[in-house]
Parts: structure tokens; C-alpha cells; sequence
């Protein structure tokens, strides 16, 4: 496993550990922000890079994500972070360009 994780590795490998759906984070952080967030926000701060706009986004969250996981915000979003899971690490694709809408037919 790198060393040098992304935030959004390590919020994605947070996620695991606990065995929360996206959805479920997203429920969650909806009721400690007070904001809806939405499933697709959080599979994209899964999936973005530290200098990804998405990240940016995701930081005014890194507290409130600290409280629902229990860790040191300071920790998410800077590391050095370990992870002592033992849950299989799977890289997430980009989301294709179809919609929602082209999935259901």
C-alpha cells in the first residue's frame, strides 16, 4: 500500500474500514454539516487527487468528517496516515460520461 496516500484514499480506505456505502457517509455528513451531500460528491472526493478542485470542496467537510470517523481532521487531510485495515484496496475507475438516466435503459 503507498505511503503517500491521497485524501481521497484515505477517506475511501475510512469508508471501508467501517463498511459504510457512500450513501450512507453522505447521509451522514448531510446531518452533521447540515448541507446535502449527495452520493456523487463523495464517490468524487474518493476519487480525486489532492489538487483536484474536489478536494478543495471537500476540505470546509474535513472536520465534521473527523467527528463521524472519530480521527484528527489534521490527520485526513495532511497524513502522514496509517491505516491498519486489512480490508482488499480496489482502484476506483473515473465515472463514465453516461448518465443516471442512459444506466436505467
Amino acid at each position: 500500500m503507498a505511503t503517500n496516500q491521497s485524501i481521497g484514499e484515505r477517506l475511501h480506505l475510512l469508508r471501508l474500514d467501517l463498511g459504510w456505502s457512500a450513501a450512507e457517509c453522505a447521509y451522514r455528513l448531510t446531518l452533521e454539516s447540515n448541507e446535502l451531500i449527495v452520493p456523487d460528491n463523495w464517490e468524487t472526493w474518493e476519487r480525486a487527487a489532492d489538487h483536484d478542485a474536489a478536494i478543495q470542496h471537500f476540505s470546509r467537510y474535513a472536520s465534521a468528517v473527523g467527528r463521524m470517523f472519530g480521527i484528527d481532521p489534521e490527520s485526513l487531510l495532511n497524513g502522514p496516515w496509517y491505516n491498519p485495515s486489512k480490508a482488499d484496496v480496489v482502484a476506483l475507475s473515473a465515472r463514465p460520461n453516461n448518465t443516471k438516466n442512459d444506466r436505467l435503459k
